[in-house]
């Protein structure tokens, strides 16, 4: 499955009572050049913050699976992949958490 729309996230929840991870998010993200002559990897998540890091990004760009921590857990998320073709994204979280997973495209 290959989508046009290079921007795509999506959440997907994670039941399992015994774990302190409430689900997954999969978010599109982008390497950019920042101002100390470094880079930074920019998280994406609306169409206008696409165009914003469009002429900054150094590269296509790729997708992130973090795993979100339930309330009151020490840590909010962690990273958990980087996925650099989105339906690579999707089969990975599919196989982890056992559900479809849907993806939102702006």
């Amino acid at each position: 499955m290959e989508r046009s729309n290079k921007l795509c996230n999506a959440y997907v929840s994670f039941n399992n009572p015994d774990s302190k991870i409430s689900g997954f998010e999969l978010i599109t993200a982008r390497e950019c050049n920042d101002y100390q002559g470094g880079t930074i990897i920019q998280e994406v998540r609306t169409a206008e913050d696409f165009l914003d890091t469009d002429e900054f990004g150094l590269d296509e760009p790729f997708y992130r699976i973090y795993a979100v921590y339930r309330p009151h857990y020490s840590k909010s998320r962690r990273a958990v992949g980087d996925f650099y073709n989105i339906s690579e994204a999707i089969i990975f979280l599919e196989e982890l958490t056992g559900k479809l997973v849907k993806v939102h495209s702006v």
